[in-house]
């Protein structure tokens, strides 16, 4: 083998290992890349599910046990913030919010046969507004008078106004006298409490149910049929608002 020979070959061989270096990169790229698609995707639905069930098989702060949940991985749960909301409102979209949040034993009651009556009545969605840290508390103070002693967010303020038709009034402070007499202090102001599930219909809020029937005796009763029944039926006379030709609806308590 001639000189030039030599040199032609030395040169082959280095283009050919530039060429190969190359694909090797852009093969270990595009793994690289197909690596991070194969990732799994965490949904509304699975952080809904994941979120109240992490706390099955616990304790509560009074030592009762906590309602055990299995959550269907394909609920109709997605998240919303206050903002989230009240930009729905103003676009007057029709939809239905669920006000809760995981460890409050009357929504573990209620979440499953608002899952049940959601999916058959065809409700492929319900926004999810955690309440458990924007809403505001009162206390009393010692001369018995009504302060407040944690703020709300500017957001959930916003939510009393527009959702003020719908919403119960905050609770009464109650306190004895020197009689040992009950005496309740009234606070001005509406309260969103947990489990609330409100029907919004072009932007308005229309109606509010909160799925707590009077044979849901305490929060941590067996749930039976009947009961579970007298939930749905609740629930579904609320989706039913959200129907054009729907403006009152009559709740069916025979159906149970």
């Amino acid at each position: 083998m001639n000189k030039k020979t030599k040199t032609a070959t030395a040169v082959a061989v280095f283009l050919f290992m530039l060429v190969a270096l190359e694909i090797v990169y852009i093969f270990s790229e595009l793994y690289n890349e197909n690596d991070i698609k194969q990732e799994p995707v965490i949904t509304d639905a699975m952080k809904f599910k994941s979120e109240y069930e992490k706390l099955n098989g616990t304790k509560t702060s009074n030592n009762d046990d906590v309602r055990f949940l299995q959550i269907d991985e394909d609920n109709p749960f997605i998240y919303v913030n206050e903002d989230d909301l009240l930009k729905k409102l103003d676009d007057k979209e029709s939809f239905i919010v669920y006000f809760g949040f995981n460890s409050c034993p009357w929504c573990r009651s209620i979440v499953l046969p608002l899952i049940e009556a959601a999916k058959e009545n065809n409700i492929t969605k319900i926004y999810y507004l955690d309440v458990s840290g924007i809403r505001d508390r009162f206390e009393l103070d010692g001369d018995n008078k009504a302060v407040r002693t944690v703020e709300g967010t500017e957001g959930y303020y916003k939510l009393l106004e527009r959702f003020d038709n719908v919403l119960d009034d905050y609770a009464p402070l109650v306190y004895k006298n020197k009689k040992n007499k009950e005496k309740k202090v009234k606070i001005d102001e509406k309260r969103i409490y947990a489990p609330n599930v409100v029907a919004v219909k072009d932007g308005e809020a229309v109606s509010m149910e909160s799925g707590l029937v009077d044979s849901l005796l305490d929060a941590y009763m067996e749930i039976d049929d009947g009961i579970k029944c007298e939930i749905k039926e609740e629930f579904k006379c609320l989706f039913d608002l959200l129907k054009d030709d729907v403006e009152v609806c009559d709740i069916d308590s025979k159906k149970c």
